[in-house]
């Protein structure tokens, strides 16, 4: 899946990549939600 970080009630999972300066979003969302 990727990193996850909470940012309030809301989580954001991400994906570094180290070959190239890229961090890519792949879903923001309520705590409650994020995960079903």
């Amino acid at each position: 899946m990727g990193d996850s970080v909470r940012v309030g009630d809301y989580r954001i999972i991400y994906s570094i990549e180290d070959d190239v300066l890229r961090v890519l979003i792949i879903d923001i969302g309520h705590r409650r939600d994020i995960y079903r």
